[in-house]
């Protein structure tokens, strides 16, 4: 099983600086739950790093722009996290299950409970 996680930002470098500095000015309104629990100001956070590690599988981490490019024909609310198997793309968690999320900790005991159901 593969997971993707879409974030819902854009890539490059501009972008990236104009998102840290929103992350911090303006956390309320930020766009990215996944990215606002999951990264500091410049890199993955190291818990959430080590946690995915443990998990089995192929992860893939696509920005809005890719994740349009790649599969135009899949509308989706961002952020979420997918699952590929056998080429097809299957929810794993929405955005709102993602936006529920308090913190990186309650972020990842919702993903364990996924993959726990999954099998």
């Amino acid at each position: 099983m593969k997971l993707i996680f879409v974030y819902n930002a854009d890539t490059g470098v501009f972008n990236a600086i104009t998102d840290a500095i929103h992350k911090v000015m303006s956390p309320d309104t930020y766009e990215c739950r996944l990215c606002q629990i999951t990264y500091g100001m410049t890199s993955m956070q190291n818990a959430w790093r080590e946690f995915l590690s443990d998990i089995e599988g192929e992860k893939v981490f696509l920005h809005r722009n890719e994740f349009q490019k790649q599969h135009p024909d899949i509308p989706a609310n961002l952020p979420a996290i997918f699952t590929e198997e056998m080429g097809q793309l299957y929810p794993f968690l929405t955005a709102e299950e993602i936006n529920e999320c308090s913190d990186l900790e309650s972020l990842m005991e919702t993903v364990k409970s996924k993959l726990s159901t999954k099998g």
